[in-house]
């Protein structure tokens, strides 16, 4: 007898009160969000494996936010990480402007200059890959696009991408828990978006 068996993502989603939006810059209805992995048998979900995501999320815009208490999306933070690590690995750390407005752009939120300096400190001593892995959680879809739409246009700026560059997307891709055709379509949309009218800081150094 043939069996077929797999797994599958599932969101469940509960009214969770009302409260500030920083996204729409208004109140709005929020739910609680969970995302739980089950084990298939011909398509039909049948057994939970683990939750692989747990976060607030607003009912009109639909960003994800880690919890309650937390005033900025939860991709915020993550975009911020990426784009400091690229830009560190370039060399291009003191590129404050640029840094500040590729995070704007992709995730409409300012990014303090000390913060930049604490994030380019801090990345020497810790694996952004289990950092981006353990953020993960807090975040939804739309959440996990941004922050590698960050990465891509990071590397843009920077440098003509080769195999080495677009591996380590690739890589934080699978750190967020999501496909290669996800990374593909996170990339095509930073390129259908013309790159954000960001300009690039061509160099030869290697991240």
């Amino acid at each position: 007898m043939f069996f077929l068996m797999g797994e599958r993502v599932r969101r469940s989603l509960e009214p969770s009160g009302s409260r500030h939006c920083a996204v729409c810059s208004s109140d709005q209805a929020f739910s609680h969000a969970t995302e739980v992995n089950f084990f298939t048998l011909f398509a039909v979900a049948l057994l939970p494996i683990e939750t692989v995501a747990d976060y607030e999320v607003c009912n009109r815009c639909e960003s994800a936010y880690a919890d309650a208490a937390n005033t900025e999306p939860s991709q915020v933070a993550g975009v911020r990480l990426v784009t400091t690590y690229i830009m560190t690995g370039y060399g291009m750390q003191n590129q404050v402007r640029i840094i500040q407005e590729i995070a704007r752009s992709i995730s409409g939120f300012d990014f303090p200059s000390s913060e930049i300096q604490a994030i380019s400190r801090g990345i020497e001593d810790e694996d952004v890959f289990k950092l981006l892995e353990a953020s993960a959680v807090t975040m939804n879809d739309r959440a996990k696009l941004q922050v590698l739409q960050a990465a891509f246009l990071s590397t843009h700026v920077c440098c003509e991408i080769q195999y080495e560059d677009r591996l380590r997307i690739n890589l934080m891709g699978n750190a967020l828990g999501v496909s290669l055709q996800f990374v593909e379509y996170a990339i095509e949309e930073v390129r259908r978006q013309r790159y954000y009218g960001v300009n690039r800081l061509l160099t030869t150094t290697e991240l």
